[in-house]
């Protein structure tokens, strides 16, 4: 049976338990109010408690067809985790497997061209937003990038680095110069490294998870983290 087949048939036999109806309520209560409603594009269901109405669930309760992606997903809510700087890293893993489970293109070989289009591009989405959260440092500058502080180093809207950021990373990059061909060394500097990484982390989780956002503070604190995390990569190199 088809995975669309499969889906229409759950949704037929029970629809108080069907695991797609659960796994789209879920989803669904993650949804912000304020976003655009749409009608599910093959059986235009817009009930306010079809998934589909909103575009934020995978499948149309309705007709069981799957949906196209949002265009301006947030990476949270298509994984459907909490959006916030401590994510569990294997709450993402598992998040992730599970939508993969039911929007392989593979699952919609047989399907018509739009479905397998929606299955490609929602897998795409899904892949897209693990990809970022699951590091810390792209996780870090997309919370920033959605709350309207995003950075990058050229940036005009930027204030001035740090000076003394600027010094201790010169100071780190004289030392990896030096360390050249020196592996002993270089680990023992990827061993410190590592630790300033994990502060900055640390760091970082306390700016942009506190209560009272500080967004000055936070691009100061993810700046740091950018910048060390561009030494330990510099170390590794030469490792």
């Amino acid at each position: 049976m088809s995975t669309v087949r499969a889906v229409r048939a759950a949704i037929t036999a029970s629809r108080s338990t069907s695991s797609v109806i659960a796994f789209a309520s879920r989803l669904t209560a993650r949804a912000s109010s304020t976003l655009a409603v749409d009608a599910c594009w093959n059986c235009g269901d817009l009930s306010p408690t079809n998934p589909a109405a909103s575009s934020l669930d995978f499948f149309c309760v309705a007709c069981g067809m799957i949906q196209p992606p949002l265009v301006d997903g947030n990476h949270f809510k298509v994984l459907g985790v909490e959006e916030r700087f401590a994510v569990d890293a294997s709450e993402l893993e598992d998040a992730m497997r599970r939508r993969q489970k039911v929007l392989h293109p593979d699952k919609f070989s047989s399907a018509s061209e739009t479905e397998r289009e929606h299955s490609a591009n929602q897998a795409s989405a899904v892949n897209a937003a693990y990809g970022v959260l699951r590091d810390p440092l792209r996780r870090a500058k997309y919370i920033l990038e959605t709350r309207g502080w995003g950075v990058t180093e050229r940036d005009g809207r930027e204030t001035p680095v740090d000076p003394e950021l600027l010094m201790e990373v010169m100071e780190a990059r004289e030392d990896i110069l030096e360390a050249k061909g020196d592996a002993k060394r270089l680990r023992e500097l990827l061993s410190e490294h590592s630790a300033t990484v994990e502060k900055c982390i640390q760091d970082t989780r306390e700016v942009l998870d506190a209560k009272v956002f500080d967004g000055e503070r936070a691009k100061d604190v993810v700046f740091r983290l950018t910048y060390f995390v561009k030494v330990m990569e510099e170390i590794k190199d030469l490792l």
